[in-house]
């Protein structure tokens, strides 16, 4: 293990830093009753700032609103750290009002002008590009817009209510304006689509997934967006998709939060489910973050808060890597095998696992006591992302300050 953990006490750092109406529903995690208000209970996110300026972050933080995404050239600046162990340079024992007041926001990440990871690769993600632009603020006029094969940029102005799971055709750049754009109460649905970017849009009660990617769609990039209350999965990817990014997103207020991979029977899976995660905020959900089946998923630089469940689980034939992430009152933060599921394959490096509170009563029948110190289960050897595609992973203390200030709708 090349994780630095280290339990029961507060930290600062230093300044100067998403199938023809089936389920997917996974199995194995029992639901608790509805968490009450965003966040998780108990605990305190470490007080202090990001990285420092030229630190590699992979944000997509650059295009506009109205213009879409461009063009994905499949790399950033530089292939990031794949290996080897690095102690954590958080300060111990200090408290943040020894820093004179509240600390300054990171640096913001470099922008972007298209994903990085798995949806840079075959052929990239561009969504709309070079369609034409419309804006939208009511559910007739986005569920037109979503419909054929043409690019398309669609701009959604406002809150926009949908009910059920809701068709998006290929080649769709979907992107809020400014700070408000939420679609509320029902969910979009990807059925062997292609090329679709979904950015700056607030997911808020849907009555069954926010977002489902099903059934062999390829290359789909979902930025800077909030997600909360879903009757079921937060963002379900499954059913033979793949080439997926994930990223700057933040998860509150949930369960059953991100599931790549159904069904431990869906042995077709194989070979496809190839999804990256990046600088996404899970405040306060329980469980998948995400939960994978056969898939291969790289997992990087995200914040997990107060998930009382698990963290990461890899599940049945499951390829997954989860590096440079900052666990924070997660107890299990990551998993090999669940429930009923054989384990997959689970690495892990140069990520930072942390407490500052008693270990509490676990809500899913399928968890074992809490230990007095999470550590993060592993197996096998996974594969390596910088194989891959080129990243630069920030070091994991600064993926707290980095997330909170840079993560989900109305930061780009």
């Amino acid at each position: 293990m090349t994780s630095s953990s280290k339990s029961g006490r507060s930290l600062v750092f230093p300044l100067a830093l998403l199938a023809l109406g089936l389920c997917a529903c996974g199995g194995g995690e029992a639901t608790p009753p509805a968490a009450d208000g965003a966040g998780g209970s108990g605990g305190s996110p470490p007080a202090g700032t990001g990285a420092t300026a030229g630190s590699g972050a992979t944000a997509s933080s650059g295009a506009t609103a109205s213009s879409g995404a461009t063009a994905s050239s499949g790399a950033t600046a530089s292939s990031g750290a794949t290996g080897g162990s690095s102690a954590s340079s958080v300060a111990s024992g200090a408290s943040s009002a020894s820093t004179g007041g509240d600390p300054p926001d990171p640096p913001p990440p470099a922008p972007e002008d298209g994903p990085v990871g798995f949806a840079s690769l075959n052929g990239g993600t561009t969504g709309g590009e070079g369609g034409m632009v419309v804006t939208v603020s009511d559910a007739e006029s986005l569920l037109e817009a979503m419909a054929g094969t043409e690019p398309r940029v669609i701009q959604v102005s406002g809150t926009i209510e949908l009910s059920g799971m809701n068709d998006v055709g290929s080649n769709k750049t979907i992107v809020g304006l400014g700070a408000d754009a939420k679609i509320v109460g029902g969910g979009l649905y990807l059925y062997r689509e292609k090329n679709v970017i979904i950015r700056n849009i607030t997911f808020q009660d849907a009555n069954e997934d926010a977002i489902g990617i099903t059934t062999e769609t390829t290359n789909v990039w979902i930025d800077h967006c909030t997600f909360m209350n879903a009757a079921d999965g937060l963002l379900d990817i499954v059913r033979e998709s793949s080439y997926v990014t994930v990223s700057w997103n933040v998860f509150r207020n949930h369960h059953k939060t991100i599931l790549i991979g159904h069904s431990d029977a869906a042995s077709a899976d194989a070979g496809f489910l190839k999804v990256t995660l990046h600088h996404n905020w899970f405040d306060g959900t329980q469980t998948r973050h995400p939960s994978v089946r056969f898939g291969q998923v790289h997992v990087f630089n995200n914040y997990y808060l107060n998930n009382l469940s698990y963290g990461v689980a890899s599940r049945m034939e499951a390829d997954v890597v989860v590096e440079g992430n900052y666990f924070l009152n997660t107890w299990f933060p990551c998993r090999a095998g669940y429930a009923d599921s054989e384990p997959g394959d689970i690495v892990e490096r140069n990520n930072i696992i942390e407490t500052n509170m008693p270990p509490p009563p676990s809500e899913d029948p399928n968890d074992p006591p809490p230990p007095a110190t999470p550590v993060c289960e592993t197996r096998g050897a996974a594969f390596d992302p910088a194989a891959m595609y080129s990243y630069a992973a920030d070091p994991a203390e600064d993926v707290p300050a980095l997330v909170m200030s840079y993560a989900g709708a109305g930061r780009i």
